[in-house]
């Protein structure tokens, strides 16, 4: 027998959403959804639903959750998401229903009066810039980055809110913050939508820390993405551009010769900042020339004394500044200072810690040309998933549209703790078959010589024959750009615009394709989903490779380890699972409605010569 919420849901449902949407379809999928979150919502427990494209899943579980009268926190992935969800489907709910909601963010997205007013600068284009801002912080009512414009940076970083340098209630900003008075909404909102990274955030703090309201519910939509979010938060990151970073707010040289930074007016420090400086130079030039990019380090690390006198280093330097310099500066160069070192005694305490490593994490090296940094990671992030997050919620709902293959669930649940969630798998309601057809190439493999000049030419192809735009997606870089090099100006000469990942900005690239027809859009990971454009802006989709994971990466390596220790099969059990999520991602790019219609090309024969090609079919149909 159906609950009261369940019954309530399926009217809501079919009275209310029907007659305010014109041309609204009941679809049964998304009501066997609503019924799975709303019976979950009224019992308590964890569950899993997978929904795929065109459900409606977002319905699904906000209907059952508002009407439950309970708070609730949906998690999305992206801020992209979270505004869309808020300004689209909670604004539509909320005109049928009457409830409060809001959007959190990290505080880094909110304007700091006190940081703003006390910003000062002699670079005439940071002086233009902050013109700008002040001009916009007279006129905004949430100090919201996003708002502003994501695109202006340039002295951002400078003016956010930021916890270290935050007086709290003993601001005279407070009553105006923008980064508080968004919290008091969050507080007051029945529903609040937070992305994953505030959500795992929020998790690892303690009770009288929590940045997000106290909730009945969370709902973690796009819940694929969740376990690469938990293993960034609960990590390590010890990267050379963060920590100078940080001594240039203390100190550095500008192009004229001239000091500059928090400690510019205090002389007697200079000598211990610039030794420091070089000391953390000469250990990133050990870590360059000792470690291997992203090979996994196992046992002590050969130069952890070196770590762990850096980190004695860092804090006799602290100690030295606020014998010297606190008490020296005006109130908001001393709060500023104050960040600092706090930052700095975070890197301290990362240098002492990294060299031994933890018990489940993995550590590597990212060394590329310009950048550098050590990581560490839990190897399954499912142990904080049931200690920290599962026990703050009566009910957690984690849904997507590829979270099971074939209907098993387990490469989601193995990796986040949820062996004991109940699972739900239902269809997209479009008729794949009809409205798909699927071709692939063969005698294309890309590890060998000629392959790059074949798959232009499949590219240049299929575009010339397509009455609309064309999604490539590439697995390598670097086949990325030498595929882009040979086929961008064929593709000009017949009268498309083509477009490389990295060269526009991803959400400005998919603006000029979904306002035209011709746009041919070179793609990587991040175009794998989250695209959603509709009719002839995309009619085609071209897989260049089967996306099974780098076997070489170190979270591969270390997972496909522990599974080898326990006796199983890591292929079966993890790296094919992942392809064909991550496939039916990339699939799900192409039809976004009942009446879209197109191609997919794939150009990986192994989906037909190899036994485990059967896996990635099947989880299309």
């Amino acid at each position: 027998m159906d609950s009261d919420l369940q019954q309530q849901s399926m009217k809501f449902l079919q009275t209310s959403v029907q007659e305010a949407l014109e041309n609204y379809e009941l679809r049964p999928a998304q009501q066997e959804m609503m019924a799975a979150c709303a019976r979950t919502i009224e019992r308590g427990g964890t569950l899993i639903a997978e929904a795929g494209t065109g459900t409606g899943k977002t319905f699904a579980y906000l209907v059952p959750a508002i009407l439950s009268g309970k708070k609730t926190i949906i998690a999305t992935k992206t801020i992209n998401l979270q505004e869309q969800l808020v300004s689209k489907d909670l604004r539509f709910l909320a005109s049928l229903r009457d409830f409060d909601y809001a959007i959190a963010k990290g505080r880094g997205n909110y304007l700091c009066l006190r940081r703003m007013n006390a910003f000062r600068t002699d670079d005439r284009e940071e002086q233009a810039e902050y013109r700008r801002l002040v001009g916009w912080a007279s006129e905004t009512e949430s100090g919201d980055r996003e708002e502003y414009g994501p695109d202006r940076t340039s002295i951002w970083e400078n003016v956010c809110s930021d916890a270290d340098a935050c007086r709290s209630k003993k601001c005279s900003y407070y009553r105006q913050c923008h980064y508080f008075l968004a919290r008091q909404r969050w507080e007051k909102a029945r529903i609040v939508v937070a992305n994953h990274a505030l959500t795992v955030l929020n998790s690892m703090l303690p009770d009288d820390s929590k940045i997000l309201p106290k909730a009945d519910i969370l709902v973690v939509d796009e819940g694929h993405g969740l376990d690469s979010v938990l293993c960034d938060q609960i990590g390590l990151t010890l990267s050379a551009r963060g920590i100078e970073y940080i001594l240039n707010k203390l100190l550095k040289v500008d192009h004229r010769g001239i000091y500059k930074g928090l400690l510019s007016q205090a002389p007697a420090l200079f000598p211990a900042v610039e030794s420091l400086r070089t000391e953390i130079g000469l250990f990133w030039i050990r870590v360059r020339s000792g470690l291997g990019n992203r090979a996994i380090i196992t046992g002590g690390l050969e130069f952890g004394e070196i770590m762990h006198s850096l980190s004695d280093s860092i804090k006799a330097l602290i100690s030295g500044i606020r014998a010297a310099a606190t008490g020296l500066f005006q109130e908001d160069d001393e709060i500023e200072l104050k960040a600092a070192l706090l930052k700095l005694q975070k890197v301290a305490e990362a240098m002492e810690t990294f060299p031994e490593g933890l018990d489940g994490f993995v550590r590597w090296p990212e060394i590329e040309e310009r950048k550098i940094s050590l990581r560490m990671a839990p190897i399954y992030p499912g142990s904080f998933v049931k200690q920290s997050i599962l026990p703050s919620y009566e009910t957690v709902i984690l849904t997507s549209a590829t979270l099971s293959v074939s209907g098993n669930f387990d490469v989601t649940t193995s990796v986040l703790g949820l062996e004991e969630a109940d699972t739900l798998t239902v269809p997209s309601p479009f008729d794949m078959r009809n409205q798909i057809t699927v071709e692939i190439k063969q005698g294309i493999d890309l590890r060998s010589e000629g392959s790059d000049e074949k798959l232009a030419a499949v590219i240049v192809d299929e575009a010339s024959k397509t009455e609309g735009g064309v999604l490539v997606l590439f697995t390598s870089r670097d086949v990325m750009k030498r595929t882009w090099e040979i086929a961008s100006g064929e593709l000009r000469n017949i009268g498309f615009n083509p477009m490389l990942q990295g060269e526009l900005q991803n959400r400005l690239m998919l603006q000029i394709m979904r306002e035209s027809e011709n746009s041919v859009i070179f793609g990587l990971d991040s175009f794998w989903e989250g695209v959603d454009v509709k009719g002839d802006s995309l009619k085609s989709l071209i897989i260049t490779k089967l996306p099974f994971e780098v076997p070489t990466e170190p979270m591969v390596i270390a997972r496909t380890d522990e599974i080898k220790k326990s006796g199983g099969n890591p292929f079966i059990e993890y790296s094919l699972p992942r392809a064909v999520l991550k496939f039916k991602q990339g699939f799900g790019r192409l039809i976004r409605s009942k009446t879209d219609t197109g191609r997919v090309v794939i150009c990986d024969e192994r989906i037909r010569t190899m036994r485990y090609g059967r896996s990635f079919l099947e989880s299309v149909k």
